[in-house]
């Protein structure tokens, strides 16, 4: 490891333990624990959206039913449908998680890491591109990174959750 090599791994939350496991291709048992709470934490918040849409459709329902409003029914339906959609997302990234988890595997990423900052009118973008492939991620683990270096990143594989990395020559 480089010098910044602390920074990135005080940034990706990792250690050299789990980095040694990411090496052999398995999840550290850390690594295990940290994805199992991104789950629970991603289900709690779904599940408190998911009501609170179902209760506001619910009243829209109501109120176009009360008011004989085609508008607020209408308004009811599509916050149906956009709940239904959102469910379904959770349950992909729920159940992604959980295939990685079962595997237990890592994804390795080697090449050159371009740095690419997107300025947006609400907040910045930071992603990572590595063999043209865009990683999103945090300023922190931006910034834990050179621009055009080699690094070997590992990733897993079915949620594309960031584990470790570690620059190489």
């Amino acid at each position: 490891m480089k010098s910044d090599g602390s920074a990135l791994f005080a940034a990706l939350g990792c250690t050299p333990a789990d980095l040694e496991a990411n090496r052999l291709g398995k999840l550290s048992h850390s690594q295990m624990e940290r994805m199992k709470a991104i789950r629970q934490r991603n289900m709690l918040v779904a599940s408190a959206f998911f009501l609170a849409l179902v209760l506001s459709a619910t009243v829209l329902f109501y109120l176009g039913q009360l008011n004989r409003s085609l508008i607020l029914f209408g308004a009811g339906l599509a916050l149906t449908l956009f709940n239904a959609a959102a469910v379904g997302r959770a349950g992909r990234a729920y159940m992604q998680i959980g295939g990685d988890l079962r595997a237990g595997q890592v994804e390795i990423i080697s090449g050159v890491v371009e740095r690419v900052l997107r300025r947006g009118r609400a907040s910045d973008s930071f992603m990572l591109r590595v063999n043209g492939e865009d990683l999103l991620v945090t300023k922190d683990v931006f910034m834990g990174f050179r621009h055009m270096a080699p690094y070997r990143i590992y990733r897993a594989g079915s949620s594309r959750v960031l584990l470790s990395a570690e620059q190489e020559g």
